[in-house]
């Protein structure tokens, strides 16, 4: 009677248990009558309720406490399930020590990776009909880093002790894990009650992705997995600077640069491409970055966002030849301007002489100042200027002054030419007269401009302008 109840309250347990969970777990028995030298056969069915995929993990408190259980095929001790998906894994429980014949209770642990537990007993009979026998005893103590750096090689040792009696020759030693670098198997020999040391030398991928891992050592004899031990490791982040090769190539004054740059890390990185450049190479950079100055040093600069173990080629050019096109055009601006311009300047100004009481002009004495330019004489100069209406020319000159060859008077005012026969290469000439105003004249009075005709060495004409000049009474 006592025995039903137990077996009510376990099975109430099992189905609010499964109510309640977002996966479903329960247990068949295939072979639970079991001698000491036999192995118990259970199907562990999971089926994943949720709505994401779960990883989950099969391990029990018990192995190494007297019995041994683990998945068959061992491969099956972590695993995943798609939403509505189910697995039936085959579980092998036997007895690592003497017990007495019995009904014993071993239990399982399901772990899933959305943080839900699941805990199920395998009821095993235990009987005497077949002799004991030792079973394989092993205490394993692991040395090596938790921390894994991918880019240097790790050294693994086993501490394996033998706990028993039975003579272990031949015994399988490998290493399971995600990373298929440190997959290694070693073949150990391990007498009654003694300890041996095994070594695996691992070279990591040096771009392996940063996260955590599980490794499994698998103890193996006949076959058959005696003994597995789980170790996390974590493999370390890396973010070294990129690294930078050039390769230069020049045509005449122009310099075609090609930056590779590479991601040496195991994450996606990005970073400051810099390269250093003088203030003139900073100045003519074409299709370059973006110029920076640090620590009195200019560099080119570029963000750079690259994959693991990846490489991008940034181009530039160094273009002096632009200081030619610049000279160039300076050149053909400086030519034209001397090409144009005349070889005759005429610049007129004008002071007032006389004016009334009240600050009014009445007469003003008009000053042309003629140069010639060139190293060659002009001849047949004529200069012409034009006197407002509200003046008129003083016909009295002074001792020394260039006689005009015609005064006329027009609507517009009074026409004044002079005539010269020829001006000596760089001669200065000047040329006054007064001019009498007809009424006083008060605010601003505007002398317009002179003109200049002449004939150079080869007999081309032309013609050149004097400047506005405004007296202010």
């Amino acid at each position: 009677m006592r025995k039903i109840f137990y077996l009510i309250i376990v099975a109430m347990f099992l189905l609010s248990a499964t109510a309640l969970a977002e996966s479903t777990v329960s247990i068949t028995p295939l072979k639970d009558q079991i001698s000491p030298q036999e192995k118990g056969e259970y199907i562990l069915r999971v089926q994943n309720t949720d709505s994401v995929v779960q990883k989950y993990s099969i391990y029990s408190l018990q192995t190494g406490q007297g019995w041994i259980v683990d998945p068959s095929p061992l491969s099956d001790k972590i695993f995943e399930l798609n939403p509505g998906q189910s697995k039936d894994i085959k579980l092998l429980v036997s007895p690592s020590q003497a017990f007495d014949p019995g009904i014993y209770s071993v239990q399982i642990s399901l772990q899933s990776n959305l943080g839900d537990s699941y805990t199920r007993s395998l009821k095993v009979y235990l009987g005497k009909d077949q002799p004991l026998e030792y079973l394989p005893s092993l205490r394993v103590t692991i040395d090596m880093d938790e921390k894994i750096d991918p880019k240097n090689p790790l050294q693994i040792r086993l501490f394996v002790e033998n706990r028993n009696a039975l003579n272990l020759s031949e015994m399988q030693v490998r290493i399971q894990s995600d990373i298929p670098e440190f997959e290694q198997e070693v073949s150990l020999d391990l007498p009654p009650l003694e300890s041996k040391t095994v070594e695996f030398a691992i070279t990591p991928n040096a771009f392996q992705q940063p996260k955590e891992y599980k490794l499994f050592f698998v103890f193996e004899k006949d076959g058959q997995p005696i003994k597995v031990v789980e170790k996390k490791i974590e493999v370390i982040e890396l973010l070294p600077p990129f690294t930078q090769e050039v390769s230069q190539q020049a045509v005449f004054l122009k310099y075609f640069y090609a930056l590779t740059v590479t991601n040496e890390g195991n994450v996606v990185n990005t970073q400051q491409v810099k390269y250093p450049v003088s203030l003139w190479q900073g100045l003519f950079a074409q299709q370059g970055g973006k110029l920076i100055k640090e620590d009195g040093q200019r560099y080119l600069a570029w963000e750079v966002a690259l994959e693991p173990n990846n490489s991008a080629n940034i181009y530039f050019i160094i273009n002096y030849r632009i200081i030619i096109y610049i000279l160039l055009v300076l050149l053909i601006i400086a030519g034209f301007y001397f090409y144009v311009q005349t070889p005759v300047s005429v610049s007129k100004t004008a002071v007032t002489t006389k004016s009334d009481g009240e600050g009014a002009l009445s007469e003003i004495k008009v000053t042309l100042e003629l140069r010639n330019k060139t190293k060659r004489p002009l001849s047949e100069v004529s200069v012409l200027d034009i006197v407002p209406a509200i003046a008129n020319v003083e016909k009295s000159l002074q001792l020394g002054t260039l006689r005009p060859e015609e005064i006329k008077h027009l609507k517009s005012g009074t026409k004044v030419v002079w005539s010269l026969a020829e001006i000596e290469p760089f001669e200065h000439r000047l040329i006054t007269y007064k001019i009498k105003a007809k009424l006083n004249i008060l605010g601003t009075f505007s002398l317009p401009r002179a003109t200049i005709e002449y004939k150079n060495k080869k007999g081309k004409k032309g013609k050149a302008y004097s400047n506005v000049f405004r007296l202010t009474a």
